[in-house]
């Protein structure tokens, strides 16, 4: 009878703590392409599993390093305690893209624009060291060379013409 009612007692303490420990937290990263690169969104569980999906393409599976994604969640955290209001910065037409964070209803500033608060700055490489493992981002972007038909070849030596 003891037995059991110790195991009861266990069971009582032990149930909520696994039940939080069970509980995962997600956040999204969202990048908006632009008029050459395709966007792309990576959602991140606190586990270090989710996906990226680009916007040209099917969502696949990823896997983070735990110590990269704990590190994010806390720097979001952080962030998010700043309460910084939106900025904007200048960027070109063509290749400019907007990376944004979005966490319990919380969306960060554009982590691409040049950041005052410190937290947000490490946000912002946390978020680029997370791109880089995911496979996207600027890191990733890939020439297409053009075909050999199209290409000019060109002398080794330049000509010098006549004066």
């Amino acid at each position: 009878m003891r037995n059991r009612l110790l195991f009861t007692l266990i069971m009582i303490v032990v149930s909520p703590a696994l039940t939080i420990a069970a509980q995962r937290d997600a956040a999204t990263i969202h990048n908006s392409g632009s008029t050459n690169t395709a966007g792309y969104t990576i959602t991140l569980w606190s586990d270090g599993t989710g996906n990226v999906s680009m916007q040209s393409g099917n969502p696949r599976a990823i896997a983070i390093a735990p110590a990269l994604t704990a590190r994010f969640f806390a720097d979001l955290h952080a962030a998010r305690a700043q309460n910084v209001a939106p900025q904007h910065c200048m960027k070109s037409a063509s290749f400019g893209t907007t990376t944004i964070v979005a966490w319990h209803a919380w969306q960060s500033p554009d982590l691409q624009c040049p950041s005052f608060s410190p937290d947000m700055g490490t946000l912002a490489k946390d978020v680029q060291a997370i791109e880089a493992a995911a496979g996207v981002g600027p890191g990733s972007l890939r020439r297409i060379g053009l075909p050999p038909s199209l290409r000019k070849n060109l002398p080794a030596t330049p000509e010098v013409s006549p004066t």
